[in-house]
């Protein structure tokens, strides 16, 4: 069986459900945007620097989603949590934000309770409802527990590491299949990845972004963000595959690096 095949059927088998699994204490980083969708400005009012420490304070490798990686999250997103602050509805005469982590896929994996702050002036509210909303995490029991290594090995004698649970390879077939279909043209499409720091932005001729590639810790393989599929490299090619339930026949792209 081909390298890329059996990392491919292991990808979809395993990869996809166990990531979403994952306990908080599974994740050593935490990526934080330079810049939240509600304010204007990178790091307005020191927020995401605020956001940076908190998360630092509590025991996580914390990064500004611009920053220098270590290696071993060079070569694999997935091993951090991508964090956010979102600001939440309602009042009126206060301040009030979310702390929301996801994992590498986009899944929600935690949320805090929603810290406010009756604060007039713009950046002592900001500040306070980010600290009042980190309170939740604050109180976890936090301490980084790396996954055990699971081996995989083809008929070719390859050997593919993946870091899973047991318990998560026992519930690989309950792989959940109410995802949203991403429709991929080939047909005479060409595609331009750009890079950025999680991997690459693919967008056509537009140019409109058809998706975001996330590296792996495998050469050219790439999960795609927010959908059961990655986009791999097989004898020159670039293939375009997804599992919702059922493995689909991989589609062929131009996409040109």
């Amino acid at each position: 069986m081909n390298k890329k095949i059996a990392l491919l059927i292991f990808f979809l088998s395993i990869g996809f459900a166990s990531i979403a699994q994952k306990n908080i204490n599974n994740y050593k980083y935490v990526i934080i945007p330079l810049k939240y969708d509600f304010l204007n400005e990178n790091n307005q009012y020191r927020v995401n620097t605020l956001t940076r420490y908190l998360f630092k304070q509590k025991g996580f490798e914390a990064f500004f989603d611009e920053e220098e990686f270590p290696e071993e999250l060079n070569k694999d997103r997935c091993k951090a949590l991508f964090a956010d602050v979102e600001k939440a509805k309602g009042g009126l005469f206060s301040t009030k934000v979310d702390i929301v982590l996801k994992d590498c896929f986009g899944k929600e994996v935690y949320r805090t309770e929603t810290g406010s702050s009756r604060e007039k002036d713009f950046k002592n509210a900001y500040n306070e409802a980010i600290k009042n909303a980190f309170s939740s995490i604050e109180n976890m029991d936090y301490e980084y527990q790396p996954l055990e290594t699971t081996m995989v090995e083809d008929e070719n004698d390859v050997v593919i590491e993946s870091a899973v649970d047991i318990d998560e390879v026992e519930a690989k077939e309950e792989v959940v299949t109410s995802v949203e279909v991403v429709e991929v043209q080939t047909d005479n499409t060409t595609l331009y990845a750009q890079e950025k720091s999680y991997g690459y932005q693919v967008v056509d001729a537009t140019p409109k972004v058809v998706m975001q590639l996330l590296k792996s810790s495998v050469t050219d393989v790439f999960i795609v963000k927010d959908k059961n599929a990655i986009v791999y490299k097989e004898d020159g090619f670039w293939y375009y595959s997804e599992n919702n339930g059922e493995l689909k026949e991989p589609k062929t792209l131009d996409i040109k690096f």
